[in-house]
């Protein structure tokens, strides 16, 4: 059975129950026909006003990374999406020459399906508003620990107007290309059906689920966009750390890893720091002073128990022995692991954090494979950081950003131009 929460404009708390996705198809079909005839310019004011709305909503203020996607749909960054992707937004509205005879359009796939994680509350409306930016209506599967949130995201656009041209467009006509549905990740058989009636997916999640998805059927002409299981670490080179700024470096850091309680992909879990004048042990209490700072303005409210015994348990690691120690709080508040073992850490989320020395940051490139998502990095040497940064992406990440910005989504994303994979290329020669 497929509950759905959101579909033709209007949303459902307890859902509607559906036994296929034949009626879904149908409404999402016929309501694509309201993208088609809106113009670029509509769409971007109107998520420009929805970014706004956002931003004040007292009422969504509990839904963490709201503020970065209010950041993120704004008029300005919208055109630049565009722009980096496609090259000219009017390449979404007509036919433009670009050279002799030949013209060039970017028209819609048609129907999008997402599977959608649940690791970051505010990724339904990532996944959707590319697609919906390229014309595609787009079904999206949520996870149920996300279903009331995403309906609370999405309803903030209802009312939105917008007057183009003498016309009014509102923000139902984006709403009534968004379905959001649930049904349980087992049931292969309406997995199959919604793969089948989509001309894109774009799959989120981990390396089973994603592995899964991919073995679906699927049109001959489906397009895929994947985004599976990925890590971060954060450098620092030894002028950052002796820096006058250093308390600044820190304090970014931390902003990144109590961010999405470490979940997001962008999120750091180890910290490799180039030998300086500065100890393991001396870092390690200047990152536990920035804690206790941020964790006055936003301390940790909820945590599982699972991984509270995974951290009580790595702290009784750390403290018996005698080649590696911590600083932590007199509660779970934060957790700083310090060892000189130079590898990847297993993620353990709520604010710890492996601390590891290396004597120079080229050391830590062997480590690096397309895996690696986001490096944040705190360098004082220019020179130095294009280097590490055309190494690391040599070896297969994708972003590098400055400690403090790591979970900042821009684009490209995951190394695509989303925008590029969800539109067909259209020519026309005379």
């Amino acid at each position: 059975m497929i509950r759905c929460y959101g579909i033709d404009g209007k949303f459902y708390c307890n859902g509607l129950e559906y036994e296929d996705f034949s009626c879904i198809e149908k409404i999402m079909k016929h309501n694509i026909s309201e993208l088609q005839g809106m113009p670029i310019q509509v769409m971007i004011s109107l998520l420009d006003k929805y970014s706004k709305r956002l931003l004040i909503s007292r009422e969504l203020a509990d839904i963490e990374g709201v503020a970065y996607l209010s950041l993120y749909l704004k008029k300005n960054n919208l055109i630049r999406l565009i722009k980096t992707s496609l090259g000219n937004l009017e390449y979404l509205d007509k036919f433009l020459q670009v050279e002799g005879g030949k013209l060039l359009k970017a028209q819609g796939r048609g129907i999008t399906s997402h599977w959608i994680a649940g690791n970051v509350p505010t990724l339904s409306i990532y996944s959707s508003f590319h697609s919906l930016l390229c014309r595609n209506s787009n079904i999206l599967r949520i996870p149920k620990e996300v279903i009331k949130d995403a309906i609370r995201l999405f309803s903030l656009l209802d009312d939105i107007e917008v007057e183009y041209d003498g016309r009014i467009y509102t923000g139902v006509s984006l709403l009534k290309n968004i379905c959001l549905v649930y049904f349980d990740s087992d049931r292969m058989d309406l997995n199959n059906k919604m793969s089948l009636i989509s001309d894109a997916r774009v799959i989120w999640g981990g390396e089973r689920a994603v592995k899964e998805i991919l073995k679906l059927q699927r049109k001959t002409t489906c397009k895929d966009l994947v985004f599976g299981p990925k890590y971060s670490f954060a450098v620092f080179d030894k002028d950052a750390i002796e820096s006058s700024k250093n308390n600044e470096y820190f304090e970014g850091l931390v902003k990144d890893i109590i961010a999405f309680d470490q979940r997001a992909c962008s999120s750091p879990q180890v910290v490799f720091l180039e030998k300086s004048l500065c100890s393991l042990e001396e870092v390690g209490g200047r990152l536990a002073e920035a804690f206790e700072r941020i964790n006055k303005r936003a301390p940790l409210t909820d945590i599982l128990e699972g991984v509270a015994v995974k951290i009580i348990n790595k702290r009784g690691e750390y403290g018996l022995s005698i080649d590696k120690t911590l600083v932590c709080s007199k509660g779970l508040d934060y957790t700083i692991l310090i060892d000189r073992d130079i590898k990847l850490e297993e993620p353990i989320g709520c604010r710890t954090i492996f601390l590891k020395e290396v004597n120079n940051v080229k050391d830590i490139v062997p480590l690096i494979t397309p895996r690696i998502q986001c490096v944040g990095v705190a360098f004082e040497n220019i020179e130095k950081l294009m280097e590490f940064s055309n190494m690391s992406t040599e070896k297969g990440v994708d972003r590098i950003n400055r400690v403090g910005t790591m979970n900042i989504y821009d684009f490209p994303w995951d190394g695509s131009l989303v925008l590029n994979e969800l539109v067909r290329w259209c020519s026309v020669n005379y």
